[in-house]
């Protein structure tokens, strides 16, 4: 007999959905035997291939599908009739066929271009699925509906306990800080609006703006839940290395922070915002970027129950860590503006469907944009078409403010939003020679290295007097 106890254990299959092909398949063994030797070969000829193919969604699939009918065929074409209760004539087929059905697979997947990645998995897992039926696990959770807030937000919160991965606060929040840097301080000019010279400030963040990642999204089921998470983690390295957010909410409704909270992080751009005294301009200095792992699409939010509730309990830490105002907690979509052409909504994640009412926050969609009645900015077809037909009120609110406030001064519309982006040029120049000026001051503060020449090349330099954070 070839079997022992000191024979090499076979690999295991770390994934649910091979362990369930693998188990179907190997039921329709009748032989006790020959059902063990079907699997033991199974294993062993999957575990010849490297790590990287198995680590690979849509490619382990098709390997491991491929390894089984090579093992089903060799056992189906040396055993008695009955030991296979699979019909023999389509299994016949499909084993002399297999090294055509793999160049055809691997072929089509080639031709697949990055966009179609997503669906190219779901893809295989279809054809998988109907050739080796598996059980259905799990509907897809239902994301339209987001109720209002039950509660009202709590007046305090406080930090209850800390270590090197993780913080844990009263309201129930859960901050995975494994992903954390630091970049820079923030600095920020802040424009009254009685008319008086900016000044610089630093300091907590003044505002929340929240985003879609527009990521890739892997369906959300059971079956799936290997595939969100590995799809999380590299989204979230690829986010750190661009120093991109402060806070991410992925689909399971765990919060991570990528850049600390007095830090800078890219995530607001070319933007604009006002509350009762000041307006904001390029926002990534003076708010807080949180994302919702998700794909925002013509106002249809992909967003799961569990996000809402995350993010409900880090607004109200945030807010009352900072004291930051209603006002100021805003959707992307209604800050982002196109600085050359004077149009709203460069970016239009949320300027539809953002679920206010479950976070406890008044509705910013109502709100007329300051883009527009501060500084005459308008919009174009392309963002109506991307919005559906059809823009939050707010817009809609600002073209009568506009019109109504030409009407006063005996002017016109065209003349007065001429007057008020004169008024934007002004206050962006002096927003970018400040930071122009504070670039300088970085640079200047780096501690001066000394390298040999001959031995360290110019690149070396640079990330020697780099720190850490911006190499």
């Amino acid at each position: 007999m070839r079997h022992s106890n000191q024979a090499e254990r076979a690999p295991e299959l770390p994934h649910k959905r091979l362990q369930t092909s693998l188990g179907y398949l190997s039921s329709r063994v009748t032989d006790p035997v020959r059902k063990l030797w079907f699997i033991k070969k199974t294993l062993e000829r999957y575990g010849t291939h490297s790590e990287l193919v198995r680590r690979l969604p849509v490619v382990r699939s098709i390997v491991f599908h491929y390894v089984a009918l090579e093992s089903f065929g060799s056992l189906a074409w040396r055993s008695e009739p009955g030991v296979v209760s699979f019909p023999r004539a389509p299994l016949f087929l499909l084993f002399h066929m297999r090294h055509v059905l793999l160049v055809v697979t691997v072929a089509a997947l080639a031709l697949s271009t990055y966009w179609l990645l997503g669906a190219a998995r779901t893809g295989a897992d279809w054809a998988a699925a109907r050739l080796i039926p598996l059980p259905n696990i799990s509907a897809p959770v239902s994301v339209d509906f987001h109720p209002n807030r039950s509660s009202n937000p709590p007046t305090s919160v406080w930090l209850v306990t800390q270590n090197t991965e993780e913080e844990l606060w009263s309201n129930g929040l859960r901050v995975d800080t494994q992903f954390a840097i630091d970049t820079h301080r923030r600095r920020y000019l802040h424009f009254p609006k009685d008319g008086s010279a900016p000044t610089e400030r630093s300091g907590p963040p003044v505002g929340i703006v929240y985003h879609a990642s527009q990521s890739d999204m892997a369906p959300f089921s059971r079956e799936f839940s290997t595939d969100i998470l590995e799809t999380t983690h590299a989204l979230l390295g690829w986010l750190q290395r661009r120093e991109i957010y402060h806070y991410m909410i992925d689909r399971f409704g765990r919060v991570y922070r990528i850049v600390d909270d007095d830090d800078v992080a890219v995530h607001a751009g070319t933007s604009i915002w006002e509350d009762e005294e000041s307006y904001y301009l390029n926002l990534n200095d003076s708010f807080i970027g949180v994302a919702f792992e998700s794909r925002w699409d013509t106002g249809k939010d992909l967003i799961t129950p569990a996000q809402v509730q995350a993010a409900m309990n880090l607004t109200d830490v945030l807010r009352l860590r900072y004291s930051i105002s209603d006002i100021n907690c805003v959707p992307h979509g209604l800050v982002s503006v196109n600085a050359t052409k004077r149009l709203i909504g460069y970016h239009a994640d949320w300027a539809q469907g953002f679920p206010f009412n479950a976070l406890g926050l008044s509705d910013k969609y109502a709100l007329p944009p300051a883009s527009m009645t501060a500084f005459g900015f308008g919009y174009d077809e392309d963002l109506v078409g991307r919005l559906g037909g059809e823009l939050w009120p707010g817009v809609e609110r600002a073209e009568t403010l506009l019109r109504e406030r030409a009407e006063s001064e005996g002017s016109d519309v065209q003349r007065l939003r001429s007057r008020l982006g004169e008024r934007y040029d002004e206050m962006n120049g002096q927003w970018r020679t400040f930071a122009h000026r504070r670039s300088n001051q970085k640079l200047r503060a780096l501690p001066e290295v000394k390298v040999n020449p001959v031995t360290s090349p110019v690149e070396e330099r640079v990330n020697q007097t780099l720190p850490s954070s911006q190499r």
